[in-house]
């Protein structure tokens, strides 16, 4: 991500946490917690036997123009994605633009962006990019970029200064006077969106050199400018903040600030997108606790503008049939009212809300996990039965075809088995518009 001048946003985010998860093939869901309740992801090191994509160079830049190409004693046909030369006037970056984009100028603002020469359908990797781990203080804040295609033709050349970069957040990147950056090439073009269509999880990180792929969030066109959100690559803007945004989304928060000072609503939708580092800050700092859940076979979690969250049949269930076995979280009193809570359904970050998504006990609060997306019926498709304290199994009432919402009914909750009742801690009007519908319901 990059800020540079008054009106200039051109600062590229770096890349995020993985969006992959995987399901167990089981009709038993399981829920856990982590250490911070942190979903922990592993980075992929790179084979020993394949060097590095970024090469630091200590020795002076050969002049190069658009025409005289093979003048660099070090062929540029031979170097990978990005180089990182220092000189004594500062540093060099040579960055090849994969096929499929462009940078172009910005007809915005002062400044340049960069725009899709290929469509990109959504879910799509883009491409895999890099970055460099620098210093700056100790190089010079002001650079070169010089961009090549893919063939090897000097496109362009560019001089940035540390907005092409952001801070590192991984342990070990500030000690003593050291304090690394996230330093791109080419995509350090990319602009802010707070609607941004591109984000950007990261495949490994070493001590030099982190390496990312940039995944379409939605179908990107011939013409269409690729963009990112800032705010989830730098907790705090650190002086990069940016106090009027330029982007034009319907979404547009107005500022950009950095991670930390997006609504929490933001930040928890967010979190599948974000760094483990910038994951880690948030949690401590919000006293905020993930809880995993995986959605069994056959149930399916749907979420829109309108309606919020329901589950919903992606199989048939015939009566009596079991349609998962569940064990719900055991919450105390006393951490209900002090912690947050969000639930990891599948890689989708939700924050619960105390008021609907517990079950209120005499002791404790139960927190179901997936299932407490579950709709209210007064002629519901299922029923609950205690199996122990915690554990249950939910069953069809009714026959349950796909698409079919599965609903419960919220006012008969109890745990036979621990002889705790549902307190029914709030009460709304019910509009399941069944012929026994209650009108109103204590839960």
């Amino acid at each position: 991500m990059i800020t540079m001048g008054q009106n200039e946003s051109i600062h590229l985010a770096s890349p995020t946490s993985t969006a992959a998860f995987v399901s167990p093939l089981s009709n038993r869901m399981m829920i856990s917690s982590q250490q911070h309740g942190q979903l922990q992801l592993q980075a992929v090191a790179m084979p020993e036997a394949v060097s590095s994509p970024i090469t630091i160079v200590e020795k002076p830049i050969p002049h190069i123009t658009n025409g005289a190409e093979n003048s660099d004693p070090n062929p540029v046909r031979n170097r990978k994605p990005l180089e990182v030369r220092q000189t004594d006037g500062g540093m060099v970056l040579i960055s090849i633009i994969p096929n499929g984009f462009a940078v172009v100028d910005n007809e915005k603002f002062a400044g340049k962006k960069i725009v899709a020469t290929e469509c990109h359908l959504q879910g799509s990797v883009m491409y895999t990019g890099y970055a460099a781990m620098l210093d700056l203080s100790s190089i010079g804040q002001v650079f070169e970029v010089k961009i090549y295609s893919e063939d090897r033709e000097l496109l362009s050349k560019h001089y940035n200064d540390d907005t092409h970069s952001v801070d590192d957040h991984a342990p070990g990147s500030k000690s003593g006077t050291e304090s690394k950056r996230q330093v791109y090439g080419w995509d350090g073009f990319m602009n802010h969106s707070c609607d941004a269509n591109a984000y950007f999880p990261l495949l490994y990180r070493t001590p030099t050199e982190m390496c990312y792929q940039a995944i379409a969030l939605r179908d990107i066109n011939v013409g269409d400018e690729v963009t990112c959100d800032y705010a989830l690559f730098d907790y705090q803007c650190n002086g990069h903040e940016i106090e009027v945004c330029a982007c034009g989304s319907t979404k547009c928060r107005g500022k950009i600030l950095g991670f930390q000072g997006l609504p929490l609503q933001t930040k928890v939708e967010l979190l599948c997108m974000v760094e483990e580092e910038i994951k880690d800050k948030f949690l401590q700092e919000e006293n905020v606790v993930v809880y995993q859940s995986y959605l069994p076979q056959g149930i399916g979690l749907v979420t829109s503008s309108e309606d919020g969250s329901h589950l919903v049949a992606t199989r048939r269930f015939d009566i009596g049939q079991p349609l998962f076995i569940n064990s719900a979280q055991l919450i105390p009193m006393e951490d209900l009212t002090s912690k947050k809570f969000v639930l990891d359904v599948d890689g989708k970050y939700i924050l619960l809300d105390k008021e609907h998504h517990f079950i209120y006990r005499d002791e404790y609060a139960e927190m179901l996990g997936f299932d407490s997306f579950m709709d209210h019926s007064c002629s519901p498709s299922t029923e609950q039965e205690y199996i122990t304290k915690n554990e249950y199994v939910v069953r069809a009432k009714k026959v349950i075809l796909p698409g079919d919402k599965i609903t419960c009914d919220y006012g008969s909750l109890e745990n036979s088995v621990a002889k705790q009742k549902n307190l029914g801690t709030s009460s709304f009007v019910c509009k399941c518009g069944e012929s026994n519908c209650r009108g109103a319901l204590v839960c």
